[in-house]
């Protein structure tokens, strides 16, 4: 029996993490929409993608992962999502707690990333 497939929006305004993103989120497995910023991702979010999981790196330019992340709260509040960040002070944990977002720390650990997502969604 197959697993199935998880649909994850990721937004990183980083080219390089696209492209991580891709080789670890490939399909069968994983269906991946990336996109480069916080308005790309609320856009794709609207749209009806139906993700499973949402994955922001917390500082972008314009829209940040914490913004992106309160918006698509405020729609939906059992939607998984996971906060990409270097950050480790108590203000950036106190916003991911209040927002009901899981953390995950920047350097990533990619050979991790698809574990710990199927994680979140159980």
């Amino acid at each position: 029996m197959r697993e199935r497939v998880c649909r994850v929006l990721a937004a990183d305004d980083d080219p390089t993490m696209g492209l991580m993103f891709g080789v670890v989120l490939a399909a069968p497995a994983f269906a991946l929409r990336f996109v480069p910023d916080g308005v790309a991702a609320l856009a794709a979010y609207g749209s009806g993608g139906d993700f499973d999981i949402v994955v922001l790196d917390v500082e972008m330019p314009g829209l940040d992962g914490l913004s992106v992340a309160g918006t698509i709260r405020r729609c939906e509040s059992d939607l998984p999502i996971v906060l990409l960040s270097g950050r480790a002070d108590a203000g950036f944990f106190d916003a991911a707690s209040t927002l009901g977002a899981h953390h995950l720390p920047k350097p990533v650990d990619w050979a991790a990333l698809a574990g710990r997502l199927r994680a979140w969604l159980d």
